[in-house]
């Protein structure tokens, strides 16, 4: 009997290619996966608060696809650094990018993954392969390291990849030395997070989260709230979302395994700039690659139509956010009165 997982989607915007994603996940991977859990960011690009509407009913009478949707409480975006907070907070901690789902979860793996992708390849059974495997302190699978921005990268000084992580071990001098050696994209923060005593694995090592699979056990068993890593999906003064975590981790003796992304799956592929982050600022981007992904479904699975539910339950949203939003400005201008 095949092995089944959750699989959980931050959603901020993008619906159409998030049912790109989920629809071609489904026609490969869909025998591992149970449910598939979208965490729908308070804040949503370019006014988009209409998407998640659509893909719930989009997949409302799909016998294949069991989903679940969380709405935060907070939008807490990538920047989270308040570890205090996040060990006694759970709305609060549950609001960092994954980590509802992670708590949650009542599988033995997870498998977490950007709403921007198109699979071609059935990458969750060949990652369930590797937990197989082994080793016993396996904690990850996926894609490893963002090597375009490191110094000991292929592009750079060329003493590290994704698959040679473990072997290229610095001392903190050497790591210095190097990251002040070239320009990469993200010099500076690199050589503080090496200064603060993180040197291996490297500042921009990670499991990335385009695609990549946790064991449950051992990621509640070591993160916050039980133990005292920062969860996966906080940046925590580090380089990028999960460096932070991805090296504590290792530094723990647990272990990760890399699967080359592209495989199986392209990383936003409806967007010409190949990045995804930046339709996030810019409308044009954003609304080019949902046409075209809109395109896609029409094409691949046939005319998309959706029901009145989509527009009345947008409509309610609308009020609730309206409401909040106005209950945020009256408190803060009886603040300012209070204050005087």
């Amino acid at each position: 009997m095949s092995k089944r997982v959750d699989v959980s989607i931050a959603f901020y915007g993008k619906p159409y290619q998030a049912i790109v994603t989920i629809k071609t996940l489904m026609q490969h991977s869909g025998q591992h996966i149970d449910k598939i859990i979208l965490s729908r960011e308070r804040r949503q690009p370019h006014d988009d608060y209409i998407g998640i509407f659509k893909i719930i009913d989009y997949f409302r009478n799909d016998p294949e696809v069991k989903l679940e949707v969380q709405y935060p409480k907070y939008h807490l975006g990538l920047g989270v650094l308040d570890i205090e907070r996040a060990k006694t907070d759970t709305e609060w901690r549950r609001s960092i990018m994954y980590q509802y789902a992670l708590e949650t979860t009542d599988k033995k793996y997870l498998c977490i993954m950007h709403n921007d992708m198109l699979y071609y390849g059935d990458m969750i059974g060949d990652m369930l392969r590797e937990f197989d495997k082994g080793p016993e302190n396996l904690v990850g699978v996926g894609s490893i390291g963002q090597c375009w921005s490191c110094p000991a990268g292929p592009d750079w000084a060329n003493k590290c990849d994704s698959t040679r992580f473990e072997e290229y071990i610095p001392t903190q001098e050497e790591a210095l030395e190097l990251a002040a050696s070239y320009d990469t994209p993200r010099k500076d923060i690199q050589l503080r997070v090496i200064r603060e005593g993180r040197v291996h694995i490297l500042p921009e090592c990670r499991l990335n989260e385009y695609c990549a699979m946790i064991d449950v056990e051992k990621y509640r068993k070591e993160t916050i709230p039980n133990g005292t890593i920062g969860c996966y999906g906080g940046g925590w003064r580090g380089i990028d979302t999960a460096t932070i975590w991805s090296h504590d981790m290792y530094k723990k003796g647990y272990r990760f395994r890399h699967l080359t992304l592209e495989d199986y799956t392209r990383h936003a592929p409806f967007d010409d700039t190949g990045s995804g982050t930046k339709a996030n600022t810019s409308s044009e981007i954003y609304w080019h690659a949902e046409h075209r992904a809109e395109a896609y479904i029409n094409e691949h699975y046939g005319p998309i139509r959706f029901s009145g539910y989509v527009q009345r339950a947008n409509l309610a949203d609308s009020i609730r956010r309206k409401t909040w939003l106005g209950l945020i400005h009256t408190y803060g201008f009886a603040k300012k009165l209070v204050g005087r």
